[in-house]
């Protein structure tokens, strides 16, 4: 069976994309996945780095206002629904699935039009844009909170699944602090966060030691060389990493994680049981970040600071040494969080993805 499968941008779609094609592979390895993304999202480098093929399409989404350049965006758009008609008439897929961002929008109605069967997999609580387009086309919608159905009734079916996360992150031993020199992993998002990285910029040069924890930081790909050429106290506890590929390995590591609200990421420690502070970013639509940070951390199961003016370095680094020095309420954080996680929105995925593959199978006897 041949499978298409589209999202990118940022790893909050690409991430649950991977998934979704190592659940797959797992149960059905005779399957040919094909990817199609851009070469400006961070898909050109993390869907090879997992063994499967992609193929690359021109894709630009709107920004607003709307002005002179919307309309070269337009024809981006047209030319891109083209190059991914030319992909999918070539690969002629069986089942096509959408995981959001703007390249999956022309990929996926492409393959509709080629009498494909859609699924789309919505990772928030509000479906973005190309998701919403995409479902009256769908055969299966697949939402990751109750409230996200609401927008997906023109599907043919609709189906709470919860977060794709990699098997991983459901598997880790439960939380343990550590004895000793404690470890943090900072991480503002996959696109990064300038307002996160000039706290711990300001953290690493006028409040750490090398008997401090061993701070983890991804300021993200776009920002690594400006963040390193302003680190001035360099430390031996202290490794930055433009993006962080092996997370698994290095999220277990962790004894506290700072995180942007992102959808996976807030999956990813609930999984685990990770004690974290949240900082959300205030940018996206609906403040939906600021949303699942408020959601959990209701449940006791983290953090919560703010990215506004109380976001200082010295704010930061005091909220980070106290809760390293308080095991008590790390456990307790890691208890809370472990409680509202969900370690098998990738089997329930694999199931709507079962039913769609017998259906073809049937029509096909």
């Amino acid at each position: 069976m041949k499978i298409l499968i589209a999202g990118g941008g940022s790893a909050g779609h690409i991430n649950p994309a991977i998934s979704i094609a190592k659940e797959i592979v797992k149960h059905k390895p005779d399957s040919k996945i094909l990817f199609i993304g851009s070469q400006k999202g961070l898909e050109k480098d993390l869907v090879p780095r997992e063994g499967f093929d992609i193929k690359f399409i021109e894709i630009e989404g709107f920004k607003r206002p709307l002005t002179f350049k919307s309309i070269k965006t337009v024809f981006i758009m047209i030319k891109g629904f083209f190059q991914a008609n030319k992909i999918v008439r070539e690969f002629k897929p069986d089942i096509s699935i959408g995981t959001g961002g703007f390249v999956s929008g022309p990929a996926i109605f492409a393959a509709y039009l080629h009498k494909s069967k859609i699924m789309i997999h919505e990772q928030n609580a509000y479906p973005g844009v190309t998701n919403r387009m995409l479902s009256r086309y769908s055969d299966v919608a697949m939402t990751s909170y109750e409230s996200a159905s609401k927008f997906f009734i023109k599907s043919k079916k609709t189906v709470l699944t919860g977060n794709l996360i990699d098997d991983c992150f459901s598997s880790m031993e439960k939380y343990k602090p550590t004895e000793g020199k404690k470890t943090i992993v900072i991480i503002g998002g996959s696109q990064g966060a300038m307002t996160i990285n000039n706290a711990v910029i300001g953290m690493i040069n006028d409040h750490m030691n090398k008997d401090d924890f061993n701070l983890i930081f991804a300021p993200g790909k776009k920002y690594f060389q400006q963040v390193v050429s302003k680190v001035i106290n360099k430390l031996n506890n202290v490794m930055i990493h433009d993006y962080i590929y092996e997370r698994n390995t290095i999220y277990a590591k962790a004894d506290l994680m700072v995180i942007r609200g992102g959808a996976i990421s807030i999956s990813e420690i609930l999984a685990m049981g990770k004690p974290a502070i949240v900082i959300p970013s205030p940018y996206v639509p609906d403040h939906a970040q600021e949303k699942n940070a408020q959601m959990i951390y209701n449940n006791g199961a983290c953090e919560i600071m703010y990215d506004n003016e109380t976001l200082t370095s010295h704010a930061l680094y005091e909220k980070i040494y106290s809760l390293l020095n308080n095991n008590q309420r790390l456990i307790e954080i890691s208890k809370k969080a472990y409680s509202l996680g969900i370690r098998d929105a990738n089997e329930r995925v694999y199931k709507e993805f079962l039913e769609v593959s017998d259906e073809i199978n049937s029509v096909g006897k």
